[in-house]
């Protein structure tokens, strides 16, 4: 199918188009994206949504798929649910020129579920921002712009934990003293997005809450910690996180096994071997799978995923 002939198919509402047609629309041209712009504006909207819920699935599964152009175009409609779809493509997008358009998403009147997913997709720059993978003046307008949003007390609370884990990795005092008025809180919710955020922070003076919270009556609590514990990457938590192995909540153990395999070092993958070979399935598989990881991070030249 060429591009004119997917542009034709995709007006017609009772038309099928099929999973290799899309790569039609793969990495479009500026002049392709005027024709395709035109010709979507004319789409019902469920149509709208069908064709992008389509493009997110089939970029997850492949990754030489670039749906940037069109999902860029989408953030600038008004309807959410189609907002929330392509928010979705764009979760691991490091392609700087969809900032702004996610920052305008963050700080318009969209309803809150909208902007808290628009947030957390501006994490992973604040990411890329630590990492000096991004322009000093995107680093700066990501940051300032979460902040914005995680000082403003008029903000839905969701929104700004969201923004709060977002900005997390840049690691200022400021940043450090939000995370704890939210660890503070009375809310069950900014209390899990401030563990989720000391993780994030990569700053080692959170270990001590951290091993604290790995006890928490609340799974999600425990959840949320194991996680964080990964994130920072210190072998002093891999004793801990070897007692949630044996916990009550089946999701509580896969995240100490994800912990660990983030974390690695001898004891980590001693634990890690021992639930491949004499735990159960999930366990098991969950284990397996982070050992993998592991290889490939020692020897990715030599790794061969046990073939």
């Amino acid at each position: 199918m060429s591009f004119e002939f997917f542009l034709e198919n995709v007006s017609d509402p009772t038309s099928r188009i099929s999973s290799v047609d899309f790569y039609e629309i793969s990495d479009l041209s500026p002049a392709e994206m005027e024709l395709f712009t035109s010709a979507w504006d004319l789409l019902p909207i469920e149509r709208q949504r069908t064709i992008a819920s389509s493009m997110v699935d089939l970029a997850e599964d492949n990754p030489e798929l670039d749906f940037t152009s069109i999902y860029k175009m989408c953030l600038k409609g008004d309807d959410e649910p189609l907002l929330e779809i392509v928010i979705d493509g764009l979760w691991e997008q490091e392609d700087r020129s969809v900032i702004s358009a996610l920052v305008e998403v963050l700080r318009s009147d969209k309803g809150y579920i909208v902007r808290s997913a628009v947030a957390s997709a501006l994490g992973r720059f604040s990411v890329l921002a630590q990492e000096n993978k991004l322009l000093v003046k995107d680093s700066e307008f990501v940051h300032d712009s979460l902040m914005q949003v995680l000082e403003d007390e008029e903000e839905p609370l969701d929104v700004r934990r969201r923004c709060m884990e977002a900005v997390a990795p840049f690691n200022t005092m400021e940043i450090n003293q939000r995370i704890t008025l939210a660890y503070e809180s009375l809310d069950p919710d900014f209390r899990a997005s401030s563990i989720f955020a000391m993780g994030r922070t990569g700053e080692i003076g959170w270990l001590p809450i951290l091993l604290q919270e790995l006890e928490n009556d609340e799974p999600a609590i425990r959840y949320e910690t194991a996680h964080a514990c990964g994130e920072l990457g210190e072998e002093d938590a891999v004793p801990h996180l070897i007692l949630l192995l044996e916990d009550d909540d089946s999701e509580v153990q896969l995240a100490g096994v994800a912990a660990l395999g983030k974390i690695g070092g001898p004891l980590a993958k001693k634990v890690l071997t021992s639930l491949v070979n004499d735990g159960d399935s999930n366990l098991g598989e969950a284990a397996r799978l982070e050992l993998d990881d592991l290889e490939f991070d020692d020897d990715p030249e030599g790794y061969l995923g046990g073939l």
